[in-house]
């Protein structure tokens, strides 16, 4: 099986049409659904990064994740790495549902929640039909 290098990951983001061009003094990068790979101008490294975690900071993908790019490449990672964020914004709203379903019990504020559950769920599938038709 081959394995790709962060170059030709780097490389296939290049080429991704739908990637966000976020070039700035001195690295160059792209940005998909909220994966970023950066590659530095003067030393050549490249970093994937997860702008969904890390609060202020965007931090490095887990190994686990990295470790789909190197086998599967760009895209395939970047919809590994968004499924992942999905998941964890859909259980964090669920904890958010039940917090309030045991505290003030405001309607309107579980619909808030439901209808916001609702959007995650439909990214979530649409993410996961497009990693389907790739695989």
């Amino acid at each position: 099986m081959k394995r790709y290098s962060l170059e030709d990951v780097w490389n296939q983001s290049l080429e991704d049409e739908y990637a966000v061009i976020l070039d700035g003094d001195g690295y160059k990068s792209r940005l998909v659904y909220g994966v970023k790979i950066v590659r530095d101008d003067e030393t050549t490294e490249v970093v994937i990064l997860n702008t969904m975690r890390g609060g202020t900071y965007y931090s490095n993908i887990n190994p686990q994740e990295l470790e789909v790019f190197h086998k599967k490449g760009w895209r395939n990672g970047v919809y590994v790495v968004a499924l992942s964020n999905y998941r964890t914004k859909l259980d964090s709203i669920q904890e958010q549902i039940r917090n309030e379903v045991n505290g003030k019990n405001s309607e309107k504020t579980i619909q808030s929640y439901k209808s916001y559950r609702e959007r995650i769920l439909n990214r979530y599938n649409e993410i996961k039909e497009k990693l389907n038709q790739l695989n």
